[in-house]
């Protein structure tokens, strides 16, 4: 079972890699494809949380009632346990390769993702000189995750509750070697850096019939043309 499950990874970020190759290719014409650039920009979008599906945990998606009332702001802090385990890299958990995880989660949830607090910085010399200073006040706090919203009141609960728990289940530290979400991160940094290497790269020009992602990313079923 382990193996197929590595099989099915390796698929999935090998799609993900073409897909990516794809895009750009494809920048190299702005505006042109306009149509194709949005289909592509989904079908990545979909691939990349194929790919951060744990042992084969599908999220549900959202499902937002009818809005009630003018729009409302919401924000909630997630403080991460730093005291409690000093040594563990949440932000680097929190955030993923170049932010994707956040903005994945963004993208799911509707909800604003930013990590505040004390530690956030990469750059602690800059974060020091920065605490005090106006629009800075966040640093004076203990490390969280702010997660903000912009919606009705009934639709911004149901965004901001599933943020809250997705970024809570990011919150619990995972043994060294077993943190399944930290391989496929280094894995998709590795896609993003042009370093991964793809398991159907001998057939270069045929990846589409050697990845059974793919083929099943695009048949009639999936698509919906099924007779």
């Amino acid at each position: 079972m382990g193996e197929n499950s590595n099989n099915s990874t390796q698929s999935i970020a090998d799609y993900l890699a073409q897909l990516l190759k794809d895009k750009k290719q494809l920048a190299a014409f702005p505006n042109v494809f306009i149509h194709l650039e949005r289909l592509l920009d989904e079908e990545i979008s979909k691939v990349r949380s194929s790919l951060f599906q744990i042992n084969g945990m599908k999220k549900e998606p959202l499902v937002l009632p009818d809005g009630i009332g003018p729009p409302v702001s919401r924000s909630e802090k997630v403080y991460v346990p730093v005291k409690e385990h000093p040594d563990y890299n949440f932000v680097g958990r929190i955030l993923g390769p170049r932010g994707m995880t956040a903005k994945q989660l963004e993208q799911e949830t509707g909800c604003k993702i930013m990590v505040r607090g004390k530690g956030s910085m990469r750059d602690k010399k800059k974060e020091d000189l920065n605490r005090g200073k106006p629009n800075w006040e966040h640093l004076n706090d203990d490390l969280h995750v702010l997660i903000t919203v912009e919606d009705s009141n009934n639709r911004a609960d149901v965004k901001l509750q599933r943020a809250v728990d997705e970024v809570r289940k990011l919150l619990v530290p995972v043994t060294e070697g077993e943190d399944e979400l930290k391989k496929r991160q280094l894995m998709e940094l590795a896609i993003i850096n042009g370093t991964y290497r793809d398991s159907s790269a001998k057939g270069a020009g045929l990846g589409f019939e050697h990845n059974p992602f793919a083929k099943a990313a695009f048949s009639p079923t999936a698509m919906g043309l099924a007779l």
